[in-house]
């Protein structure tokens, strides 16, 4: 498993750095796709999705045709599978490499969900643990930025489970009961804003969902993903950097 997750950070980091607008989401699908390939990956462990603007807000996007301009946001869901073994792992960064104000307030909460949901992958947390934590920061923030009135109103906006377990299959089994010594599971909140929604027209086309794969220690918890950056500051030091790609443009 960790070599499978080594090999989905080394595809999320060359996307990061060889992204553009003009480019079609499908460029950054082949990156992503291509060093699963290089780094010996069989094969990817699901669809790749990769969705930008108005795409970032649906879920289990994987058509993967549109081309992206500058104020994009991407979510970048995608896992190399490695001897059977699946990675999962989603970085949210966007075509221009510049987070807007709104951008950067949506993408500051779900990091703070995000680790919050970290926080409790514990021996003895109950497996609902990591999306209690990671769903009362996002109903509190919702609320502050008045996206929401009340706390039921955040499934509007965040309409999926935090966690599952991670293994031989994406989704792979697991007790669902308290969490485990050596279990696998994913943590990745997400708020998806989509144009229509009834609230301040500044937020629409906003999609972000931050995943990392933890590994249950006796211990803290293992984020075994934490190869690939997901705070603003590290992903635009990164989004500055050439890539292999961009070179073989000139």
């Amino acid at each position: 498993m960790r070599k499978a997750i080594h090999i989905t950070c080394a595809g999320i980091q060359e996307a990061m750095k060889a992204i553009e607008p003009g480019m079609g989401e499908y460029d950054v699908e082949a990156i992503v796709e291509y060093f699963f390939k290089s780094k010996g990956a069989e094969d990817a462990g699901y669809p790749s999705i990769v969705g930008g603007g108005e795409n970032s807000c649906i879920l289990h996007y994987e058509t993967n045709r549109k081309k992206l301009a500058g104020g994009d946001m991407i979510v970048c869901d995608v896992g190399a599978e490695y001897h059977g073994y699946s990675a999962d792992i989603t970085r949210s960064f966007p075509a221009n490499g510049n987070f807007s104000e709104e951008q950067t307030t949506i993408y500051n909460i779900v990091l703070e969900a995000q680790l919050a949901g970290i926080a409790k992958c514990k021996p003895g947390e109950y497996f609902r643990s990591p999306h209690n934590a990671a769903m009362e920061v996002i109903q509190k923030r919702l609320q502050e930025l008045a996206i929401i009135k009340t706390p039921g109103e955040v499934a509007k906006y965040f309409f999926h489970g935090t966690s599952h377990y991670l293994g031989l299959d994406v989704h792979d089994e697991g007790t669902h009961g308290k969490l485990m010594p050596n279990s696998v599971i994913t943590v990745e909140p997400g708020i998806y804003i989509p144009a229509g929604s009834d609230c301040d027209k500044k937020w629409w086309n906003i999609g972000i969902r931050i995943e990392d794969d933890v590994l249950i220690t006796e211990m803290e918890p293992d984020v075994l993903s934490s190869c690939v950056p997901k705070t603003i500051e590290e992903i635009k030091a990164l989004m500055n950097q050439e890539s292999l790609f961009n070179l073989l443009k000139k």
